[in-house]
């Protein structure tokens, strides 16, 4: 009897070691001297890039132009030789007077100036391209690869490495309706090519399932649907259909609807379905695809007294079923918006709060961790804040996730492109 009451005392105090172990809380979150990014303990930045500066040459007409502002997405793909290419969009929608960036090359951001005519609204939208060292963290070359987009928001890879580039609100004088589409970018050429079958309305993000297929989220700001592309061939988006979804919150289920026309899908879809206050999302943003393809997680930002939510979409035989995996609350977590799965299976959340809110969490954004098998924003850890009133914005990944890519917009009228480096690899978990 004594022996087991021993063998239990040891088996407990595992246990209980274990346990205290898998509940070890992350180290807190230090102060920048800079005022920039606000990290947790054993991390750093490295600055690539920021408003102005560096030059970048423009591959379009050989120029050279100041470095220009509001970074967001960033995708990164080989440039061979060992080095790399960071691709980086501009969510511009009017000249910045410093630096004040052209349309394409040869043309006027005024249509009626324009001497060359690609299809693209002659916005001010860019790419940039960053040509990083071995080590992931020099910048070798920096370049601006494409130009004439609108409002770029964020983005992300095919298989075969373009760069999906998302125009959010497109142009509120735009009868012809060159602004408000997805892109595809060439990362090699900059060339921009319209992706029709994915529609005409405001864009946020889309991400690929498994099965060959993307959702798309639209973020025009209020009640909207969300969407499905599905290509006619998986390696190509040249031409497919377009569904928007039916969401049932009191089943927590939906189907696809369509197809649609692509021209008009946000009126289409609503005259199919009906109103998306009813069974649409309010305010959709950011959308990946979990590690294994087979469900997508995606922001409804929210907007109002609702805080926001972070959902999970997974495909059935006649839809899809939901589930909300971190309701916001605006002490904790509100205003859910970029998201990316590390390699250990957590999901980062970016919070774009607004300045509206500032009573209810001190007018700073986060950066949040959910660690893997987790839900709720009680589980959520607190990974980095953003300085002088700025937003995280297009978290991205180096090849061997040792390397968190991130923009930053608005801190204090400034963004910002960086290269966050830990005590140990983004594959590993974070919070345990």
């Amino acid at each position: 009897m004594k022996l087991f009451i021993a063998a239990a005392a040891v088996l407990a105090l595992l246990v209980g070691a274990t346990t205290a172990a898998a509940k070890k809380k992350p180290k807190p979150v230090q102060t920048d001297p800079a005022g920039i990014l606000n990290l947790a303990a054993g991390y750093k930045y490295t600055v690539l890039a920021q408003t102005g500066s560096p030059q970048v040459a423009s591959t379009e007409n050989g120029q050279s132009y100041a470095m220009p502002d509001d970074m967001d997405a960033n995708v990164l793909v080989s440039a061979g030789h060992g080095d790399s290419w960071l691709l980086t969009v501009h969510e511009l929608t009017q000249p910045r007077p410093a630096p004040e960036f052209p349309g394409d090359a040869g043309k006027s951001a005024i249509p009626e100036l324009a001497t060359t005519d690609d299809g693209d609204s002659d916005g001010w939208g860019s790419v940039t391209r960053l040509t990083l060292g071995h080590d992931g963290k020099t910048v070798k070359k920096a370049e601006v690869i494409t130009t004439g987009l609108h409002d770029l928001c964020a983005g992300t890879l095919t298989p075969w490495r373009t760069f999906l580039v998302n125009e959010e609100f497109p142009f509120l004088v735009d009868p012809a309706k060159r602004s408000g589409w997805v892109w595809e970018v060439n990362p090699a050429t900059g060339k921009a090519t319209r992706v029709a079958g994915m529609g005409w309305f405001s864009h946020e993000q889309e991400a690929r399932l498994a099965d060959g297929s993307w959702i798309l989220s639209d973020d025009r700001g209020n009640f909207q649907f969300m969407y499905r592309f599905v290509p006619d061939s998986p390696r190509s988006l040249a031409s497919g259909k377009l569904y928007a979804l039916k969401y049932d919150r009191a089943t927590n289920t939906g189907t696809w609807v369509g197809p649609l026309d692509p021209v008009n899908a946000e009126a289409d879809a609503a005259a199919k379905i009906g109103s998306p206050n009813t069974f649409g999302f309010q305010k959709a943003e950011g959308v990946v695809a979990t590690p294994n393809g087979q469900a997508v997680v995606f922001s409804e930002s929210g907007s109002g007294s609702f805080a926001g939510a972070v959902w999970q979409l997974t495909p059935t035989a006649t839809g899809v079923s939901g589930k909300v995996l971190v309701q916001g609350d605006f002490a904790t977590l509100s205003r859910p918006d970029n998201l990316r799965f590390t390699r250990a299976g957590d999901l980062m959340i970016a919070e774009d709060n607004g300045s509206a809110l500032a009573s209810a969490n001190g007018g700073v954004n986060e950066f949040r961790v959910l660690p893997k098998g987790t839900s709720g924003a009680a589980a959520t850890v607190v990974f980095a804040t953003v300085g002088g009133g700025g937003e995280p914005t297009g978290p991205w990944f180096s090849t061997n996730h040792k390397i968190l890519y991130l923009s930053l917009q608005d801190v204090n009228d400034k963004s910002y492109t960086l290269a966050i480096t830990g005590e140990k690899s983004f594959a590993q978990p974070y919070a345990r």
